[in-house]
């Protein structure tokens, strides 16, 4: 495929992306495809479309926009042998996932305001931009923005509320627990919704768990392009990021741990904010079970 410099700075960029949201980096990846299907090929299409959606997939392992984008893809073209064919139906299906995409959030933030209706304390953890969209629009609340170390998405955070006229409360990750028994109710969001629970920044289900004890409502915002079903979910790999980024000292006998994500078991979920509404947690399992894969994703 022409453009294969091009195309390998744009896997790699998006590979070291260790700030954008699941969603944001979905679109890249979408963007990418979109282009390798427009663009002039000397080879055989399906086997380079493949290889560059498994490329993307690779590049964000946890990420299951990702994974979503290239199954509905790889779905809609897999039973194809005809170039021109091919192309038109891989960008049909690519631009549809892209749509629905951008216009999810939007439905997904109606859903979630009547849910923090009379609600004065909120907490949230690290960044998310369909959150924050929400957030930014509730009426008479206090967020409380824990700093979710190691890159201090939790300030940013509260900056954007700030700007936006939200009070904000910023603590130590370690406090955020205690000061749950304050809040009203918690919003997150996801990077991945799967069988064994949500994929979100580390420190979720720490929060999840001290929500139950104090019996506060916790809700993870997640369009359904984030539903990862098996055997997707049993691959995803909780990456290690650089140590650098918790602790520039070497210390002997000692090795830095730098897990960006945990995963938060659905029974502790309230429910999950989709943009088709709210799904309970004990729903969330059977939505997954009935998910279909593509045979390109269950090839080595």
């Amino acid at each position: 495929m022409k453009g294969s410099a091009s195309l390998e700075e744009l896997l790699q960029r998006i590979r070291e992306d260790n700030s954008s949201g699941a969603a944001q980096l979905a679109q890249q990846g979408a963007q990418l495809l979109l282009d390798s299907l427009k663009g002039e090929t000397g080879g055989h299409l399906p086997e380079e479309i493949i290889s560059v959606g498994r490329a993307l997939v690779d590049a964000q392992p946890s990420m299951a926009p990702m994974v979503n984008l290239v199954n509905h893809l790889f779905e809609a073209i897999e039973s194809l042998q005809d170039q021109k064919a091919i192309k038109e139906k891989g960008i049909a299906a690519v631009q549809g996932f892209l749509d629905n995409l951008i216009a999810g959030p939007e439905k997904i933030k109606g859903n979630a305001l009547a849910l923090l209706k009379n609600k004065k304390k909120v907490m949230t953890l690290s960044y998310s931009s369909t959150c924050l969209g929400v957030l930014g629009q509730a009426e008479g609340i206090e967020v409380i923005c824990p700093e979710s170390r190691p890159l201090l998405e939790g300030l940013r955070t509260a900056r954007e509320l700030g700007e936006k006229g939200i009070r904000t409360r910023i603590v130590v990750d370690s406090a955020a627990p205690s000061l749950m028994g304050e809040c009203d109710v918690v919003i997150v969001g996801a990077d991945a919704v799967t069988p064994e629970g949500v994929v979100n920044k580390i420190g979720t289900y720490a929060l999840a768990l001290a929500a139950r004890e104090n019996a506060v409502p916790f809700y993870v915002l997640a369009g359904t392009e984030k539903f990862l079903p098996p055997p997707f979910s049993q691959a995803l790999r909780i990456e290690e990021k650089d140590p650098k980024e918790v602790f520039q000292e070497a210390i002997p006998n000692s090795r830095v741990e730098n897990r960006y994500f945990d995963i938060t078991p659905l029974d502790l979920i309230t429910g999950v904010v989709t943009q088709e509404g709210v799904i309970a947690g004990e729903e969330v399992q059977k939505r997954l079970e009935s998910m279909k894969v593509s045979k390109g994703l269950q090839q080595p």
